[in-house]
């Protein structure tokens, strides 16, 4: 069997703070947006911005709540999971970040206040 990669490196800013919950089995997870910006296109000049969904897991999802706010510049190393929904019986394709580590690249303060 031929190994395969699925990885997704993220340089951008969060889009908004993160969403933080516990599952019915106990673990905790965190849902947020980055932003990430395309070169200029090289006939129109413009600038794109990507955004991405990003949702972590476990201890990833407790420094997320504690450490990273919209705004913040992050590092973001992840996989990419592709689904699909079904809205006014059209198909809508998504995808999702999984991060699996988060560096912050914005100057460091304390943590939220429980």
């Amino acid at each position: 069997m031929s190994r395969s990669v699925n990885k997704i490196i993220l340089i951008g800013n969060v889009g908004r703070d993160p969403e933080v919950h516990e599952t019915k089995s106990g673990k905790r997870v965190a849902h947020f947006s980055v932003a990430t910006n395309r070169w200029p296109d090289a006939e129109t000049g413009e600038e794109r911005t990507d955004w991405h969904r990003v949702t972590v897991w476990g201890k990833l999802a407790q420094f997320a709540e504690d450490y990273v706010k919209v705004g913040d510049r992050i590092y973001l190393e992840g996989r990419v999971e592709y689904d699909s929904y079904e809205r006014d019986g059209v198909t809508i394709p998504s995808s999702e970040v999984i991060g699996r580590e988060i560096v912050l690249l914005s100057p460091a303060r304390e943590p939220a206040a429980a």
